[in-house]
């Protein structure tokens, strides 16, 4: 079964763009978490990402995902499912980034309810790391757009 070449060209170039974005940032965050794995004391944060080795991994395998659907520039349908599932990655693990950050907040305001001062600090710096800031909960954003186009070329493709 064939995509029609218009579409499927725009999906490609989407996806290679957020595909090379996350195999940048999963290189650096990747990068830095074994740099402190074997040198705590002068680990760095590299392009102001967090240290995060798992986190680094699962960004280099979501940004694997999307440029497995590169395949799809020649027509297969095949690789709609390379970017169906990148998408479903990147959405739940800039969901999980996401509720971490919340409950950094909620950690907070308990605080403050104790007799602590409220900071807003929890919003750029927590758990996760940058916090709100973290790159993983922008993309995710930034991939629904292309995760409702491959549901929709799927349903399409499969009416015909």
């Amino acid at each position: 079964m064939k995509v029609s070449r218009s579409s499927s060209r725009a999906l490609v170039v989407y996806a290679v763009i957020l595909g090379s974005i996350y195999l940048i940032i999963g290189v650096a965050e990747f990068t830095a978490g074994l740099w402190y794995l074997f040198q705590p004391e002068n680990a760095a944060a590299i392009l102001n990402l967090p240290v995060d080795l798992f986190g680094g991994f699962s960004a280099l395998v979501i940004g694997a995902a999307y440029l497995g659907g590169a395949f799809l520039w020649k027509g297969k349908i095949e690789s709609l499912g390379f970017l169906l599932i990148a998408t479903i990655l990147s959405i739940v693990f800039g969901l999980l980034y996401f509720l971490i950050v919340c409950a950094d907040g909620f950690s907070t305001l308990i605080a403050m309810w104790e007799g602590e001062e409220w900071t807003w600090e929890w919003l750029t710096s927590g758990t996760a790391g940058p916090g709100i800031l973290r790159p993983e909960i922008w993309l995710a954003l930034i991939s629904l757009p292309l995760g409702y186009s491959v549901i929709k070329t799927t349903r399409r493709e499969k009416v015909q």
